[in-house]
């Protein structure tokens, strides 16, 4: 190539270069905010789509400048020490994004207010098809092809990375103005409280025209349906000044100047509304008045559009209110006695009912225990051992359960004192023969016994053991205080979670499955439909920035695990490495081992030393991606003492060693040591390093981990010790491998674990006092 032309195609090159770095940095840039979008379990396409509709609002500038100061702001915990896994709290990807561009913030705040007001998966179906029919009318930039899973994505990460903005303050606000319907605000499903699909295709177009044209456009709604998310939205959130028209607190202004929006107070919107002021029974939503529409009209009053109600829709929003912890339980109360007769919020009602409900708690709490592992007891039963039956009580501390009362029941003060006289009253009663009740609370019982279907006192119990069984759920939270502003779900029906609870006769005592405060926790967090959720091999669940998980979480020695606790703390579970956010953490589907990890004989002569002879070498957690959750598996690999044909086991060779490895999961592990029996404390300091104790003609020593289908040549003593002293790796194995994979009544024998405040010797002679074959894990 001559000369010239090299330096002409360079001069051109160096042209072109600058340019294409230029694009090449664009396009990165832009990739890069894709690719941190859906990391962060939004959709970057939906987010436009979206953006391009709410996008279009103007922001009051208080609330603007509030929820930025709120919300820029983040944090970060490890799920446990060395774990890959963080709990991250406040802004991602989808938050970082808006507080540096004006209409993805205005499109994040309305849509954090949506979720908060709204079941996600409903909205998300009215959204859909809300956008396909402004696409359908031609309306300008409406999007063809919106994305249920997309959209429903994108506002699980507004309602995750926002949600510890107070809207429930602004829903308070509105409330206040309207104390002569407090009764319709209270009632169950009350249609005040969500838009009906007609009402949000409307909002999300009238509302920005009557901003963009204040002279010349305004809004009226013909009656009261979705008042509070009308009326915080329009005035609160975007500035317009909204009217209210002949309420039963007469007609009110928020806003200065002439309205903007205009809601009419129907008087017939109840259709069943009885004759009487002063009691009235809530109906179901059937018996509400259709939802209204809603219209656009100019300066002249010349319609310009309207939104008609649309009965073939085929997704209608649930409404699905939030209630922070912090007086969830005094919330309930205010609803539960002003859904017959209204009630003023001082009378001394609240205070009674709440102080019984937790002597109830109390006394519900001394009785529930642990199952042990079953087994085949050949007629006997585990119940007639006393000695047993210490080892399985749950220890509820009081003072967790009066943390847990005092949160739930906030703004009302109670009284230790009643709580006690409360508890002697129902000492060694059936309870349904001896409620201990106020006079105040008789006279209410006899007041609403028209009203009633079944027995005054049974619907009345019914409501303090619901009440007991959410401050015994929270009591079993670690740290319960820091949990004030978890965000709850008001159920439709605050239907019963917790059957033996409601079932119990006040002497019985009560046995615990291993899920269920877990499930109660998890279900109010959700949906608050009021079912219950199989959990199945779910370990963690994260609900609008808050995550709920397990105790036995961590490289921990299981003798040191309450099993019985939970952890409720805020921040979504975030992959360090990956920077990826999911809602979920579950089991992995893998098998249980690789490798024989049979149990075998290791001495059956009349002493041992206690030690370990099967070692975890190294541990590993790994996280795998779902759709919605990580997958969790736990990796051991393992170092066992093969003392066939040895007849010296102290100088041990490499060749000497099995190796093999085994896998589990936190959710194996709560399970499996729900079903031990711990050792109870004992006077004797720790034994010397190389103390022989004494072994029993009934007992042998033995080595293996899986324990849970096949005790190999194990199965004929009575005791077998375990020896796995020292090794907390290798005893989580052994409490793992009680269960593993089995069926409830494979297992051959009950299993006691040692604690570090009993020595070898007592927790073998606790084993061997009470009945039944026993795993004694030392």
């Amino acid at each position: 190539m001559p000369f010239q032309t090299q330096l002409s195609l360079s001069v051109e090159l160096a042209k072109v270069f600058p340019l294409r770095e230029a694009v090449q940095s664009g396009v990165e840039q832009l990739v890069g905010l894709v690719r941190a979008l859906k990391r962060n379990g939004s959709d970057f396409l939906v987010e436009k789509d979206l953006c391009d509709i709410f996008g279009r609002g103007r922001i009051e500038r208080e609330l603007e400048k509030n929820f930025r100061d709120v919300v820029k702001t983040g944090s970060s915990q490890p799920l446990h020490a060395d774990s890959s896994i963080s709990l991250d709290a406040g802004p991602g990807a989808t938050v970082q994004r808006a507080l540096t561009d004006y209409s993805y913030m205005s499109s994040v705040i309305q849509l954090s207010f949506l979720t908060w007001m709204h079941e996600e998966s409903t909205l998300a179906s009215a959204l859909v098809e809300i956008m396909l029919w402004r696409y359908r009318s031609k309306v300008p930039g409406a999007t063809p092809d919106p994305d249920y899973y997309g959209i429903l994505k994108t506002l699980r990460a507004c309602s995750s990375q926002t949600s510890q903005y107070r809207w429930d303050d602004l829903v308070c606000l509105v409330e206040e103005r309207f104390k002569k319907s407090t009764r319709i605000f209270r009632a169950q499903r009350s249609p005040l409280r969500y838009l009906s699909s007609n009402l949000l295709l409307g909002a999300m177009d009238y509302f920005y025209m009557a901003q963009s044209l204040p002279e010349d456009r305004f809004i009226v709604v013909e009656n009261q349906t979705g008042l509070i998310p009308m009326l915080i939205w329009a005035h609160y959130i975007l500035g317009l000044t909204v009217h209210v028209r002949n309420s039963p607190d007469g007609s009110m202004a928020f806003g200065p100047g002439n309205p903007q929006v205009v809601i009419q107070w129907s008087n017939t919107f109840l259709t069943n509304r009885p004759e009487s002021d002063t009691v009235w029974i809530p109906n179901f939503i059937s018996t509400w008045e259709s939802s209204p529409t809603i219209q656009l009209f100019d300066a002249q009053m010349h319609p310009v559009l309207k939104t008609e109600p649309n009965d073939d829709a085929s997704a209608k929003i649930e409404g699905q209110e939030c209630h922070r912890l912090r007086g969830y339980g005094t919330t309930f109360l205010r609803r539960l006695f002003n859904s017959k007769i209204l009630i003023a919020d001082d009378d001394p009602i609240y205070v009674d009912t709440a102080n019984l409900s937790v002597s109830i708690a109390i006394a519900l709490a001394r009785v529930m225990r642990r199952a042990p592992v079953f087994v085949n007891d050949h007629g006997h039963r585990w119940e007639d051992d006393d000695e047993l039956l210490q080892h399985c009580y749950i220890n509820s501390d009081p003072w967790r359960l009066f943390d847990s009362s005092n949160l739930l029941f906030w703004g009302i003060k109670l009284d230790k004192r009643k709580i006690s006289k409360y508890l002697e009253n129902l000492n060694g009663k059936r309870i349904d023969d001896s409620i201990p009740t106020s006079t105040r609370i008789r006279e209410y019982l006899e007041n609403i016994s028209g009203w009633l279907t079944n027995d005054r006192s049974s619907f009345f119990l019914y409501e303090l053991k619901r009440l007991a069984s959410w401050i015994i759920s929270f009591a079993r939270v670690v740290d319960i205080g820091s949990c004030a502003d978890l965000p709850l779900r008001i159920a439709h029906g605050w239907t019963m979670h917790w059957s033996s609870v409601l079932s119990w006769n006040g002497l019985t005592p009560i046995n615990v499955d291993a899920d269920i405060c877990f499930n109660i926790i998890m279900k109010m967090m959700s949906t608050g439909d009021g079912s219950i959720l199989d959990s199945g091999g779910i370990f963690l669940t994260c609900h609008q920035g808050w995550s709920l998980f397990h105790s036995a979480v961590g490289d921990q020695d299981p003798g040191e695990i309450a099993c019985e606790l939970l952890c409720i703390k805020q921040g979504v579970p975030t992959n360090t490495q990956t920077l990826e956010r999911k809602y979920r953490i579950v089991d992995a589907m893998i098998s249980d081992k690789v490798g024989d990890s049979t149990p075998k004989v290791f001495k059956r002569e009349s002493s041992y030393l206690p030690r370990c002879v099967t070692t975890v070498r190294e541990r590993k957690e790994h996280y795998s991606s779902g759709i919605d959750e990580f997958r969790l598996s736990i990796r051991f690999d393992i170092e066992e003492l093969d003392y066939h044909n040895r007849k010296d086991t102290q100088n041990i060779t490499s060749s000497d060693l099995q190796r093999y490895s085994m896998y589990a999961s936190y959710s194996q592990f709560h399970k499996s040591l729900w079903g031990v029996v711990k050792t109870m404390p004992c006077p004797h300091r720790g034994l010397g390093e190389r103390e022989l104790l004494p072994l029993d003609l009934d007992a042998v020593t033995v080595s293996g981990l899986n324990w849970a289908n096949d005790e190999g040549d194990a199965w004929g003593p009575r005791i077998c010790i375990c020896l796995v002293k020292g090794d907390a790796r290798a005893r989580w194995l052994v409490v793992n491998g009680t269960k593993g994979t089995a069926y409830p009544g494979q297992i051959k024998r009950r299993v006691m674990l040692r604690s570090k405040d009993c020595c070898e010797d007592c927790a073998v002679k606790a084993a061997g006092r009470m009945q039944w074959n026993w795993l004694v894990i030392l």
